[in-house]
């Protein structure tokens, strides 16, 4: 549940001035489209599929997710040998956060604690509001997305945003990456990566497809119903 807020996905510059800047764009420019977009959709849908590098290893995940702004989501993970059956269902309601996984009976809830907060990308925890303040961010060069107008960001936190270990041995980070489409400026990829000094480090990337905009939601998109005997975890005192 602590991925819920790692923390979906995020934008770009103004603390690092211009960076390389392909098809004429700056840092400054794709933030600036990408937060009109923002404030001109009321959601977004897509289709997604989340793959996951840890310790040599790579696994995936597929599904379907829903974001209406500031910050409700709802993200089905569905089985990887039947699509039609659910693995995991995840909510942000405005007020609590809903993890639920039918295999184990289980549901995890946690108290959302600011439900007025813009969030910069579905369920990644980055607030629109405190990008310039919280990270430094920067294009990165990428031939083959650039050559279909794809940008890509990486947002690296600043240092107070950083643990401070009692060894004082190097922090470790969290590193938050979206790959924005020149037109509408809408995310079509996002990510995050975590660098840390033992090399247990993970990296994770959601590419999103069939993405659609300011479609009709049914009133329930959002709400979630307890299933009947299922045990649920308050984990909000351990966030």
């Amino acid at each position: 549940m602590k991925r819920l807020y790692f923390g979906f996905m995020l934008t770009f510059l103004l603390a690092i001035g211009v960076q390389w800047a392909p098809a004429s764009y700056t840092v400054d420019e794709i933030f600036q489209n990408f937060k009109k977009a923002y404030e001109k959709s009321k959601n977004f849908s897509a289709d997604f599929e989340e793959t996951t590098f840890r310790s040599g290893s790579k696994s995936r995940a597929k599904g379907r997710l829903v974001f209406s702004k500031p910050n409700l989501l709802r993200k089905e993970y569905v089985n990887q040998r039947d699509p039609t059956q659910l693995a995991q269902l995840i909510i942000l309601d405005g007020e609590y956060s809903w993890s639920y996984t039918p295999i184990l009976n289980q549901v995890n809830k946690m108290k959302w604690n600011n439900a007025n907060r813009k969030e910069l990308l579905p369920g990644s925890g980055a607030s629109l509001e405190d990008i310039q303040k919280n990270y430094d961010m920067k294009l990165v060069a990428d031939p083959i997305a650039n050559a279909k107008d794809v940008y890509q960001i990486e947002l690296n936190p600043k240092p107070h945003l950083l643990p401070k270990p009692a060894d004082g041995s190097k922090p470790p980070r969290e590193i938050l990456e979206i790959w924005v489409q020149s037109g509408e400026w809408l995310p079509v990829q996002f990510g995050y990566r975590t660098e840390s000094a033992d090399e247990n480090n993970v990296n994770v990337i959601v590419s999103l497809t069939n993405i659609q905009r300011d479609r009709e939601l049914a009133p329930d998109t959002f709400k979630f119903v307890i299933p009947k005997g299922v045990e649920v975890i308050d984990i909000s005192a351990e966030r």
